[in-house]
């Protein structure tokens, strides 16, 4: 067993995860480090690895390593079926994975794999990306009665072509043979993988769902570690008693960890002396970070308390319907929330502060900041505006019994 103080783990993690200066080499290593950016909206995950890459790539730097050949990222559904921009190598790895995952979100009828493999042929034929409309009338009637059988909510029967042709994208998407690509006009484009990507190595044969996935813990813990297996669970989407498994695929890796009160911690063996390391105390070497939306990093841990140690706080972190906000990151927490509005030239940053908010401490790192944010997006200026510092309710003489 080895003993850490929380600034060693998440210093730890910032480091492995390239939230420290210089960050990586480039934004394809940034995405294999933290094991994709969350991707719903684009430019949150964009953001993200240009915060983790050395030289701040910009927005639109970074759309085509997405979107234009040779593709050195790529954009589509990874861990909890959600999408993410990985690193193309990541790819397979995920797609091997997946059964050892928690089931589908999406309820109803799916596309039978004769579907599929008609869609995908015609996706190949034409090289370029394709849209829902493209691929309407591609899945049979029968599948389209199936749909309207089971009354999918919000659905009219006008909009059922439609809806089985976007199956037919995500089922593709789930076996690994299509990824997103740029929009088309309105609407969302997708891409064969065997056209974008013809030079990518890809299995004949996965291996078990199980060793896929005890390779996914090894990544896990090598850039979020200590963590728990409750911790990979969450990250992966995976139910708890799964993640036992692929841990115990690690065990002869493995070293326990203590760190105060905290149970259940694990690290790779390997990493005992960089997590040793005792964090610098000049702010340069440790950066403050806007981080966007569902950063990985917030969504990295069960448990939130490395973050925000302040149990009332983390809701305004952490909303309804998985909703994860923005936040100022300084020395590895959370110590305040940010929202912005892009002008023709400027952005505006609205800052409101947490309890761990120092005015001297970190008001001038967040000016700095948010002037490379600014650039990122492709803007001249930033101006941030930073509210006041929200009071702590006092406790009712009942709360407190």
């Amino acid at each position: 067993m080895i003993e850490l103080t929380e600034d060693q783990v998440l210093y730890f993690r910032a480091r492995r995860g390239f939230l420290t200066d210089p960050g990586a080499p480039d934004a394809w290593t940034a995405a294999r480090a933290i094991f994709g950016a969350q991707s719903q909206q684009l430019p949150p995950s964009l953001l993200a690895l240009s915060q983790r890459t050395k030289g701040r790539p910009t927005a639109e730097a970074l759309r085509k390593e997405l979107f234009e050949a040779p593709r050195r990222l790529v954009r589509t559904w990874g861990q909890r079926e959600t999408v993410f921009v990985f690193d193309p190598a990541d790819w397979a790895t995920m797609a091997a994975a997946r059964p050892e995952l928690a089931p589908a979100g999406r309820r109803g009828p799916m596309p039978a794999e004769a579907s599929l493999d008609k869609a995908l042929k015609i996706l190949e034929k034409t090289g370029g990306p394709l849209t829902r409309t493209d691929l309407v009338g591609v899945a049979p009637k029968s599948y389209e009665r199936e749909i309207a059988k089971a009354g999918q909510p919000m659905l009219k029967p006008a909009d059922i072509p439609r809806f089985a042709a976007g199956r037919l994208f995500w089922r593709l998407a789930m076996r690994g043979d299509v990824c997103i690509g740029d929009k088309a006009g309105a609407e969302q484009s997708y891409a064969a993988r065997s056209t974008w990507f013809p030079k990518l190595k890809w299995p004949k044969k996965h291996p078990p769902p199980v060793k896929a996935c005890g390779e996914l813990a090894r990544r896990y813990l090598s850039t979020y570690g200590p963590a728990t297996v409750t911790d990979v669970a969450h990250f992966f989407g995976a139910r708890v008693a799964n993640a036992k498994t692929w841990v115990a695929e690690l065990e002869d890796e493995l070293v326990e960890v203590a760190c105060g009160d905290r149970k259940g911690l694990v690290a790779l063996a390997k990493d005992a002396r960089p997590l040793k390391a005792k964090p610098p105390t000049a702010a340069a070497k440790w950066p403050v970070r806007l981080l966007p939306l569902w950063d990985s990093l917030l969504m990295g841990h069960a448990d939130k308390s490395w973050t925000v140690p302040d149990e009332a706080e983390r809701k305004l972190v952490w909303r309804k319907a998985a909703h994860v906000v923005p936040v100022v990151l300084a020395r590895g927490r959370i110590v305040a929330t940010w929202s912005y509005k892009a002008r023709k030239r400027e952005l505006d940053v609205e800052v409101e502060p947490l309890s761990g908010w120092n005015e001297r401490k970190h008001a001038a790192s967040v000016r700095k900041e948010a002037k490379v944010v600014a650039k990122h997006l492709g803007l001249e200026e930033a101006e941030v505006v930073v509210a006041k510092k929200k009071k702590k309710k006092k406790k009712t003489a009942e709360e407190r019994r």
